[in-house]
Formats: structure tokens, C-alpha cells, sequence
């Protein structure tokens, strides 16, 4: 096994390191086709940055394999990442950029090497993240970002036999980060940035066990224009807030899987993995009471099928127990936050179960939605939300697709 995980740690870092070759490669030919070719150049006029980011900090104890897999004498799990990133800086051909105070944008490759729980792997994510400023100063500003994307390259239970990482059993996960950071410029060119933040990584309960992984890190980044000219900001009139609630009409879709075990008459204990359908529709009245944010109040009425759920042992196999349609049935209200960037929403939705079965294996009677959405149309939207308990395990992940009415 200790032969089977060095040839997996060497290969990943040579995948490693040539992301690394080629990101550099590739910023330095766009660095030197934006200065030959200037203001015909589309990177030019786009205002590329190129930034790599390196993550320092902990993993928090939040489930027995962190905590037992943890060999550090402090008691505490570390780690290390860095992200090479590609983003847009605005300069004002919207409102909504003008209203977020001139924000960049982008896309970015993580990679995490854990130093004292080895057993976790090293993941690599690919995310898309915004980064805008509270407040700026001259050429010092305080900044927040937030990002999402998604992970593969966790070692699974399946290759850690006894082993199991409970905290993310499946090599894919999804990836949500968010940080408060220090920018300073140095010239038009060069800015150098240090912050802290917090970065979750969960499965979306696609397979079990799933208790997350959760951690807090310092981060450290340098960021290169690949033009030097001074940005002009530009200022765009404002628009008026519209006044009329939005109904919001949506429906979703989704898996959550549940670890069964049973003796058989043998008397060897069989485990079985499941996988139960989820769906639900809901409905949500909005209203924005400011250029950012819209409140609202929302209800989903929601089919799912491991709720309730049972097995049986037939033959020395296990099987699901085919239980009545009422059975996996809920009712829930939440109050709904959005911060509108664009065409692109971020979603907070605490929720409250109203109705529903009892069963031994209930999740608690409050959760937590957290997701985006993006108008592909001017009132028609994909969203994706991962629904979690306790603030930190998932319960599922929805893919949602839905339509507004305004009055």
C-alpha cells in the first residue's frame, strides 16, 4: 500500500508541475502578445490578470478521520495549497460593475497537499471565483472574494480499505471558498495581496460516509496585469430599483445516498451503498430592496426517497423495502436572501421542515441551502444549491431550473 500511494503522490505532482509549466507559458506568450499588439489586442482591451495564490492553515477537527488521522503533536491538521488564476478586471461597460466597485473575475486550478493526513490525497479543483472591494484607498483596498467550483483527486474509501475517509468518501467533491483579503498595488502592473478565508469540500452526499472537509488558511497572492496602461473607470448613470415583486417558480433534481449493513445468516455483516432519487419543486416571492440584494420568502414541497427509507436482508443480499409514496414526502418554508451580481445570484436559504415522516434516521429539523444561479435567459435560470445540516455535513446537491413572473 505505501508503494501503491508513493507512485500516486508522484504522479500527481508531475501533473502538478506541468499545469504549472504550461499556466506559465501561457501568460507569458499572452503578456507578449498584448504589448506587440496593444489596442487591437482582445487581451488588451480585456484587461487580463495572471495571479498564483499560495493557501497555509488547518484542517478543523469536524470528524473522527481528521481528528484519528491526525499525527501532528499540536493537535492540529495542516495544509497547503496554491491556486494559478485567470481573471478580468472591469472598468465600468456595466452598472452592476460600477455598483461592486470595479471588481475582477476569473477562473483558477487548486491544488492541496495535507501534511499530516496524507490519507485525504491531493485534491485538485477547478473554480470560478469574483473578487470585489469593500473599500479602496489609493492603491490599498480590502477586499472580499468568493468561489465555487469542483474538485476530483481525494482518495476514496474504496482505496483506503480499512481506512475509510469518512470526511470526503468519493474523489470528486465540490469545492466553496470565500475570503476576506489585504490588496495593495504596486504599480499598474504588480499588486501583491494577503488575507484569510475558509474553504469547504463535500461530495454533496453523492456517496457515503460524507462529513466534509473543512479548513481555515492564510492567503498570500501576487497578481500581474499583462498591460500596463492606467485604467480609466468608467461611470455609468444609475438605474432605477424596480418595485415589483418576482415570483419565482422553480424545480430541482438530485441523489443522496445512504450506507446500509445487515448480518446475513452467515453471520458476516454486508454493507450496501444506495442511491435514492430527490426532487421537489418551490416556490419563492422576491422582492430587491437594493441594487445588491433581493429578500423573499420561499416553500418547497419535496419527494425523498431515502427518507423513511428501509432495507431488508433476501438471500444474504440486501434490498430496499418499497415503502409508500407519502412516506418520503416534506414540506419546508425559508426565508431567501440573493446578492445579485449581473446575471448571476448567489443564494442563502435557512430552511425549516413543516411536515414530514418521522423516522429514526431524521436529519435535524433546520437546514441550510447555499447555491447559484445564472439567467441564461432574461427570466429563465439553471441553479445548482448544496443543501447541508449542521452547517458543515451535506445532504444532497440540487440541480434546479426555473422561471420569474414579476407583478
Amino acid at each position: 500500500m505505501h508503494i501503491i500511494y508513493s507512485i500516486k503522490n508522484l504522479v500527481t505532482r508531475v501533473r502538478i508541475f506541468y499545469l504549472c509549466l504550461i499556466f506559465n507559458v501561457l501568460v507569458f506568450h499572452l503578456s507578449v502578445y498584448a504589448q506587440k499588439n496593444q489596442e487591437d489586442s482582445l487581451f488588451h482591451k480585456r484587461r487580463l490578470i495572471t495571479e498564483i495564490r499560495f493557501d497555509v492553515g488547518n484542517v478543523f477537527p469536524t470528524n473522527d478521520f481528521v481528528r484519528m488521522q491526525n499525527s501532528d503533536l499540536d493537535g492540529m491538521a495542516h495544509y497547503s495549497a496554491y491556486s494559478l488564476r485567470l481573471a478580468r478586471q472591469t472598468t465600468g461597460d456595466n452598472f452592476w460593475q460600477q455598483l461592486y466597485g470595479y471588481p475582477y473575475y476569473g477562473v483558477g486550478i487548486y491544488s492541496a497537499t495535507y501534511t499530516n493526513i496524507k490519507k485525504l490525497g491531493h485534491p485538485i479543483a477547478v473554480y470560478g471565483f469574483f473578487n470585489a472591494p469593500f473599500f479602496k484607498v489609493s492603491r490599498l483596498s480590502l477586499n472580499y472574494e468568493l468561489g465555487f467550483g469542483l474538485t476530483t483527486n481525494f482518495n476514496s474509501s474504496d482505496s483506503l480499505g480499512s481506512a475509510a475517509n469518512i470526511a470526503i468518501s468519493a474523489d470528486k467533491s465540490v469545492y466553496i471558498d470565500a475570503a476576506v483579503i489585504l490588496k495593495y498595488k504596486i504599480n499598474n502592473r504588480f499588486a501583491v495581496n494577503l488575507g484569510y478565508g475558509f474553504t469547504h469540500f463535500s461530495n454533496g452526499r453523492l456517496a457515503m460516509p460524507n462529513k466534509g472537509l473543512n479548513t481555515g488558511s492564510t492567503k498570500i497572492s501576487f497578481s500581474y496585469a499583462l498591460n500596463d496602461d492606467p485604467i480609466h473607470y468608467q461611470l455609468q448613470p444609475k438605474l432605477p430599483i424596480s418595485n415589483q415583486f418576482e415570483w419565482i417558480h422553480s424545480g430541482y433534481g438530485g441523489m443522496r445516498n445512504m450506507l446500509y449493513s445487515a448480518k446475513g445468516p452467515d453471520n458476516v455483516t454486508k454493507f450496501k451503498s444506495v442511491n435514492f432519487a430527490v426532487y421537489g419543486i418551490s416556490n419563492i416571492i422576491n422582492r430587491q430592496i437594493n441594487y445588491k440584494s433581493k429578500l423573499g420568502v420561499g416553500f418547497t414541497m419535496e419527494y425523498n426517497g431515502s427518507q423513511n427509507s428501509n432495507v431488508v436482508l433476501n438471500d444474504g443480499n440486501i434490498d430496499e423495502l418499497v415503502l409508500p409514496f407519502d412516506r418520503h414526502i416534506s414540506l419546508s418554508i425559508y426565508p431567501s436572501y440573493e446578492l445579485v451580481i449581473n446575471k448571476l445570484s448567489l443564494v442563502l436559504q435557512p430552511g425549516f421542515y413543516l411536515l414530514r415522516k418521522k423516522s429514526s434516521d431524521m436529519t435535524p429539523m433546520f437546514y441550510q441551502r447555499i447555491g447559484i444561479k445564472y439567467y441564461i435567459m432574461k427570466d429563465t435560470f439553471l441553479g445548482i444549491n448544496l443543501r447541508a445540516v449542521k452547517f458543515y455535513e451535506s445532504d444532497f446537491i440540487e440541480w434546479s431550473i426555473g422561471h420569474r413572473l414579476w407583478w
